[in-house]
């Protein structure tokens, strides 16, 4: 009175678990995600200054080669605009002093 026998032999036993495998069955959960370690915040403070400073660089190009007769339109007006104000903001980030925490003041 044992369980009856599914497969006549391990090798058919073995067969069939492959063809389930073939079939697209997981095999196993797949694995998490990895987590990515953040840069510090006086990294991150760096890197928007040099992002920025980036910005200014293109506008200011873009200003330099506009032809003669767009200097006086809104378009260059913006531009100037747009140049005093990342300026103005690089300024101001520059002047941040960022706690350096755990005890570290």
């Amino acid at each position: 009175m044992g369980n009856e026998r599914v497969y006549a032999s391990d090798a058919e036993r073995q067969k069939a678990y492959r063809a389930r495998l073939a079939e697209g069955r997981p095999k196993s959960p797949p694995a998490p995600a990895k987590r990515t370690r953040l840069p510090s915040r006086p990294a991150q403070l760096a890197r928007l200054m040099d992002n920025l400073q980036a910005m200014i660089l293109g506008y200011e190009g873009w200003e330099e080669t506009q032809p003669d007769s767009l200097k006086e339109t809104a378009l260059a007006d913006k531009l100037r605009q747009t140049i005093e104000q990342l300026t103005a903001a690089l300024d101001l980030l520059a002047e941040v002093d960022l706690p350096r925490g755990f005890g570290r003041d």
